[in-house]
C-alpha cells in the first residue's frame, strides 16, 4: 500500500536517468515484513487499519554504470487484514503477486502489478475507497513523473469499503 507508492516514487527518480542496457548481476533483498497503515476516513467514510502478513523479495537490475533499469518485487504468501477501526469488523484477503518497474527506451517507466493488490484510491478512476485488484494493473510515467499512459486494470477491481461498513 504505502510501500508501493514510496517504491514507485523512488524508482522513478532512480530510473529517470538510467540506460536500458542491463549488464550486472541483479541484487536480491528480502524484506521480512511491513508496517501497518491506517487508511483515513476519506477513503471509506471510516478509518481502516491495514495489516500485511508476509514479506517481499525485491530483485534489482542495473546497467554497466550501476544505474537501476528494472526492479521486480514478489509477495509470496502475503495476506492483508483490513479492520474498520470504528466497529472492529475485519476481512482477510490474499495479497500474492508481483510488481515491476521497467525503464523504456524513451526514458519513461512502465509500472505493472499482477496478482492480488490493494490500492487507495481507485488506481484507474481516482474514486475513493480501498480497492482490491485481482488481475493486472499498469501505468507509464515520464522522467518528470507525469503519467503518459492512462492507468489501466484488467481482471476484477472491487471496493472493499462495503464489506467493512457497519
Amino acid at each position: 500500500m504505502r510501500r508501493s507508492l514510496l517504491l514507485l516514487s523512488t524508482l522513478l527518480i532512480v530510473l529517470a536517468v538510467a540506460s536500458a542496457a542491463s549488464a550486472n548481476k541483479p541484487t536480491r533483498e528480502i524484506v521480512p515484513g511491513q508496517d501497518d497503515v491506517v487508511f483515513t476516513a476519506d477513503q471509506c467514510g471510516f478509518p481502516v487499519l491495514g495489516h500485511i502478513e508476509g514479506g517481499e523479495i525485491i530483485t534489482t537490475f542495473t546497467d554497466k554504470a550501476g544505474t537501476v533499469v528494472k526492479q521486480i518485487t514478489v509477495f509470496p504468501g502475503n495476506k492483508a487484514t483490513l479492520t474498520n477501526l470504528d466497529t472492529g469488523k475485519s476481512i482477510t484477503i490474499p495479497l500474492t503477486g508481483s510488481s515491476s518497474a521497467r525503464l523504456q527506451s524513451d526514458g519513461s517507466v512502465l509500472y505493472a502489478a499482477t496478482g492480488h493488490g490493494l490500492f487507495a484510491p481507485n488506481p484507474v478512476t481516482g474514486e475513493p475507497g480501498i480497492w482490491y485488484l485481482s488481475g493486472r494493473g499498469t501505468v507509464t510515467v515520464d522522467a518528470a513523473g507525469n503519467v503518459t499512459s492512462p492507468p489501466a486494470a484488467t481482471g476484477k477491481l472491487v471496493n472493499l469499503c462495503a464489506q467493512l461498513a457497519p
